[in-house]
């Protein structure tokens, strides 16, 4: 690999995102090639998340000092909670000499496409039928009204998937796994 590249997952929550990029980097061929960039977020912490491997779980205060100090890649408001990138996994990225895999959501996927050189990202669009969508939600154990915004969101996220490079509707687990493996394999 001569140049480091940015792989962007994005999708609506519920999409199966983080699913399929931990049932990914079981794999030995990813694990050589590949550092997960794991986020920052001011969202609750659910019961089957872990720190640090799905995300870094912060209050407000402690995102927007961090965001101060332009400790992040990205960071975008996404209903009430906030999400980020930080520039520590494109560093370890870089000297490790291995492609850097982010799960963002969409706007922060769109400005890391605008803003970084061309040819250094790629995006992959992860979608689902929105009856999945609803059901993926409502196991959360998400209440009515969240379910409702987020559902609401995803219809407006959905339009931006047109702008990315890849599109994968994940509708059967092991199929989208194969499915993302081969395009993440098809730029080495």
């Amino acid at each position: 690999m001569n140049r480091l590249k940015i792989f962007i997952l994005s999708g609506p929550g519920g999409g199966g995102k983080t699913t399929l990029i931990n049932r990914l980097f079981r794999k030995g061929v990813i694990k050589d090639n590949f550092i997960k960039g794991t986020s920052f977020t001011t969202r609750e912490k659910r019961p089957a998340e872990e720190e640090g491997r799905d995300y870094f779980f912060v209050n407000k205060e402690e995102f927007l000092r961090l965001k101060k100090r332009n400790f992040f890649l990205e960071c975008e408001k996404i209903l009430d909670d906030y999400y980020g990138s930080p520039k520590f996994f494109y560093n370890l990225a870089k000297k490790e000499k291995k492609n850097l895999i982010l799960c963002i959501d969409v706007k922060g996927g769109m400005y890391l496409k605008k803003n970084f050189k061309s040819g250094k990202i790629a995006t992959i669009f992860i979608a689902a039928p929105e009856k999945e969508l609803y059901c993926r939600l409502e196991k959360r154990a998400e209440e009515k009204e969240v379910i409702k915004n987020k559902m609401e969101l995803a219809k407006k996220e959905l339009l931006a998937a047109k702008h990315y490079d890849h599109l994968i509707v994940n509708q059967d687990i092991k199929l989208s796994l194969k499915t993302l493996q081969a395009v993440l394999l098809d730029y080495l």
